[in-house]
């Protein structure tokens, strides 16, 4: 292990901020420089098959076996050692420390648009985006690809695109969103969420970190989206929030049944904060009572009957299956037209895939109290 050495204090002063900061800027030129001569080193290793003569399997698989790094990331200095063999600017500027890894990674990423082009203009590109901040260089060389090859960076826009995705995921007592959209995409949700976290428009004691602010204004866009948006319905439900909460979680009982529908399980608090601004069905589950029978006059299952269902068998009522509510339809045990009554004792959530194989006669239902 090598120990950190603090930086020298001239007379026993501590040194002055700007012999930090000049300390700071000559460390981090070593630190590009040591880094361009580990791209050489991997160039050379390559050139040689120095991965072969070792017993590897590829030089992906020495990098990550020997400095400990990822797939991504050997693969990553693999592609930049390779490219700096054909971009002696680049390289140089490297070598002395007058460009960091990542501007030579964008200027790597820049050549695949026109190598013919990039060969021509490599040195002018180098020295402008040297003195530029990573935000400008990225703007500086997007416009150099998009004069050089208008049809490269439109198809790559095209391939960024298909790259957006969304997971999201119940970890614990927390749900967990990640994910990633193309910058139009992400220019939209930045917007909405600065609307809502501009410090100008909040109270000056609110004590909420920025980030903190950002998570309740993404909550805020998707609450709003629901209370006020023209919503289709899924199975004759508007989307909501749905919650299933016992009389006695209302009344603020510990350990009574309070759940989301989709997040679990969760405090009477919470519980009593959701009924502020809500509507409340009740639905009356204990002993013999028959809830919201309708009788034969229809086979249509209306809202509240539905809602009885729901609460009831919370989605696809077949085993191992675990549908949730909204891709479910309510399905006559004893069908309408062989005599089946519309009430709850006769009516059971099936997802659209065990809908279609029950009336096939290819799934039997689970038995149903």
């Amino acid at each position: 292990m090598t120990a950190v050495v603090a930086p020298p204090c001239p007379d026993g002063f501590p040194m002055l901020s700007e012999d930090l900061v000049a300390r700071l800027v000559d460390r981090r030129r070593a630190s590009a420089s040591i880094e361009a001569e580990c791209t050489v080193l991997i160039a050379e290793m390559i050139h040689r098959g120095v991965y072969d003569d070792l017993g590897y399997r590829s030089m992906t698989s020495l990098l990550m076996d020997r400095l400990g790094v990822s797939a991504n990331v050997a693969r990553g200095m693999i592609r930049v050692a390779t490219a700096l063999a054909e971009m002696p600017h680049t390289h140089a500027a490297l070598t002395a420390g007058d460009l960091d890894l990542a501007r030579a990674r964008l200027l790597v990423s820049t050549r695949e648009a026109n190598h013919e082009l990039f060969r021509n203009h490599e040195q002018t590109l180098v020295e402008t985006i040297g003195g530029l901040s990573m935000n400008d260089t990225g703007r500086a060389l997007d416009y150099w690809a998009q004069q050089a090859a208008p049809e490269v960076t439109e198809a790559d826009e095209r391939s960024v695109r298909e790259q957006r995705r969304l997971h999201i995921s119940e970890m614990g007592r927390m749900v967990h969103i990640d994910g990633r959209v193309d910058r139009v995409a992400g220019q939209v949700v930045i917007s909405a969420l600065h609307s809502l976290t501009d410090p100008g428009n909040l109270d000056p004691e609110d004590g909420r970190t920025p980030a903190q602010r950002r998570a309740d204004a993404f909550v805020a866009v998707f609450q709003n989206h629901l209370d006020h948006s023209e919503l289709p319905t899924q199975r004759k439900e508007r989307p909501h929030v749905l919650a299933h909460v016992s009389l006695e979680a209302l009344e603020g009982r510990a350990g009574r049944p309070c759940e989301l529908d989709d997040g679990g399980v969760v405090t009477p608090q919470a519980a009593r904060q959701l009924a502020c601004d809500a509507k409340v069905t009740r639905i009356i589950t204990a002993g013999e009572s028959q809830v919201l029978d309708v009788g034969r006059a229809t086979r249509v299952v209306s809202t509240g009957l539905r809602m009885a269902l729901v609460a009831r068998d919370r989605g696809c009522v077949v085993d191992g299956c675990g549908a949730p509510r909204r891709w479910c339809d309510a399905h006559h045990v004893v069908h309408w037209a062989d005599g089946g009554t519309t009430d709850l004792g006769n009516l059971v959530l099936l997802c659209a895939y065990h809908h279609t194989r029950v009336h096939e006669g290819n799934t039997r239902l689970p038995r149903h109290e």
